[in-house]
C-alpha cells in the first residue's frame, strides 16, 4: 500500500474550516470599522478647524471695524471743538492818522496879502475801511429748517386753495338755494287758490269774475255740455265743448299763473260753477 495516496484534506472536519475563516472575516470587519471610524473623527476635527478660523476671521474684522469707527468718531469730535474754538473775528478797521503840516522855521518878517475869506488848513478826514466780509459759518440745520419752511408754504397754500374753492362751492349752492327758493314760493303762491262762484245766463252782458270776464256762448242740456268765452284784455279764449264738472285749465297771458273753469251744473240757458284763481290775483 505505499504506492496509494490519499488526500488528507478531504478527512479533515468542516467545524475546522469555518473556525480558520471566521477570524478572518471578523478582522476585515473591525478593520473597515476602524478605517471609518478614523474617518469621520478626521472630517469632525477638520470642520470644527475651519470654523474656528472663520469665527477667529470675523472676530478680527469686526476689531477692526470698530477701531477704524473710534477713530472716526474723535476726529468729528475734534472738529466739532475746532469748530466751536475758532469763530472769525471782525477785522480791525483802518485808520488813518492826519497828516500834520510840518510848520517852517519863522522867517523874515514879510507882508502878504491874503483873502478875506481864507480857511485855516484842515486835517484830513479820517478813513474807515469796511471790515472785510467773512464768510458765514454754514449752518447744518439751515438746509432742513428753509425745506420745513417751503413745505409749510406749499401746504398753507393748498389750503387757501381749498378754501377758495369751498367758498365757491358755497356761493354756488347758495345760488342755486335763492333760486329753489324763488321756485317755492312761486308754487306755494299757485298752490294758494281761491274759487269764485258764477252763474252764466246764455244770451245775457259778461260777467266779471276774477281778473277775466265770463260769457255763456252755448248749452247742450241733452250732452250735458257748454260752451264758454272768457275775455282778457278785450280777448277772447274760447272753452268749447266741455262736459259737466271737468276742470278745464288755461292760461290768460304768457308768464300768468294758470285758471281752473267747473261747471258743476247745467240747466236749459243756464250754467252754474266756479274759478279758482290765485289767491293775490282775485281782482
Amino acid at each position: 500500500m505505499a504506492g496509494i495516496e490519499f488526500d488528507r484534506q478531504v478527512f479533515t472536519s468542516a467545524p475546522e474550516a469555518q473556525r480558520t475563516q471566521t477570524p478572518k472575516a471578523m478582522g476585515a470587519v473591525l478593520l473597515v470599522l476602524a478605517l471609518g471610524l478614523a474617518g469621520f473623527v478626521g472630517y469632525k476635527v477638520f470642520t470644527q478647524a475651519s470654523q474656528e478660523h472663520a469665527i477667529a476671521a470675523a472676530n478680527a474684522q469686526v476689531g477692526t471695524l470698530q477701531s477704524q469707527l473710534a477713530d472716526s468718531q474723535k476726529r468729528l469730535e475734534e472738529l466739532q471743538k475746532h469748530h466751536k474754538a475758532v469763530k472769525p473775528e471782525p477785522a480791525a478797521p483802518v485808520v488813518q492818522a492826519p497828516v500834520v503840516e510840518k510848520k517852517s522855521a519863522p522867517a523874515k518878517p514879510a507882508y502878504r496879502i491874503a483873502a478875506g475869506s481864507a480857511l485855516p488848513p484842515q486835517p484830513k478826514p479820517v478813513v474807515y475801511t469796511a471790515p472785510s466780509a467773512t464768510p458765514s459759518v454754514a449752518n447744518p440745520n439751515t438746509a432742513a429748517i428753509q425745506s420745513e419752511v417751503n413745505a409749510n408754504h406749499e401746504a398753507w397754500q393748498a389750503t387757501t386753495d381749498r378754501l377758495a374753492d369751498v367758498v365757491g362751492v358755497v356761493g354756488q349752492q347758495q345760488s342755486e338755494l335763492t333760486e329753489t327758493r324763488e321756485a317755492v314760493n312761486q308754487l306755494l303762491s299757485q298752490s294758494r287758490r281761491q274759487a269764485l262762484p258764477f252763474e252764466l245766463l246764455r244770451g245775457s252782458n259778461r260777467m266779471p269774475v276774477g281778473p277775466v270776464t265770463l260769457q255763456l256762448k252755448s248749452v247742450d242740456l241733452k250732452g250735458q255740455r257748454y260752451s264758454v268765452c272768457v275775455y282778457f284784455e278785450d280777448r277772447c279764449i274760447e272753452l268749447k265743448d266741455r262736459v259737466l264738472n271737468e276742470v278745464v285749465v288755461f292760461v290768460v297771458s304768457k308768464n300768468g299763473s294758470p285758471l281752473e273753469l267747473v261747471a258743476t251744473k247745467i240747466v236749459r240757458d243756464q250754467i252754474v260753477g266756479y274759478l279758482e284763481v290765485p289767491s293775490d290775483k282775485q281782482h
